[in-house]
């Protein structure tokens, strides 16, 4: 009779930490999930925004240019820079890959800071306050 109780008290332990085990992981799961990709295309919305800023700060001459001569090659720039985005929105709209997302997005701001880099003086200092910008907008939109 001990013997019998022994297995099953064996028998409930480990079935006992085998749920645990599963429990734990799907806890573990459910935290690391990806963020939810439909977030993505409202952050190309509001990096867009971001695109249009720089134009108007340069057009309103709150932003200046290392060369004053390539203000129209700078503008063509960034309006390419927001067909890009548009087209990049637009061609992993279905796609739910947060991955994807991000490094496509990356590499898109990327571009972005070496432009204006390339045209604007203090463009450091406004590059740095457009990444922290988009932190916040993106951080806004995966809390809700």
């Amino acid at each position: 009779m001990t013997f019998y109780l022994l297995i099953s008290a064996l028998a409930f332990l480990v079935l006992f930490f085998a749920i645990k085990n599963y429990t734990l992981k799907l806890d573990e799961k459910k935290l690391l999930e990806p963020i939810k990709s439909d977030i993505y295309p409202e952050f190309c919305d509001q990096i867009n925004e971001e695109i249009r800023k720089i134009k108007n700060n340069l057009l309103h001459n709150h932003f200046q240019l290392i060369d004053e001569n390539t203000k129209d090659q700078f503008l063509e720039n960034l309006s390419d820079m927001s067909r890009k985005l548009n087209h990049i929105q637009t061609m992993n709209l279905s796609k739910k890959d947060s991955i994807l997302w991000e490094e496509t997005l990356f590499d898109f701001l990327k571009k972005l800071e070496s432009i204006n880099e390339k045209y604007l003086q203090n463009a450091e200092q406004i590059n740095e306050t457009t990444r922290i910008t988009l932190q916040d907008k993106f951080s806004n939109l995966t809390k809700s």
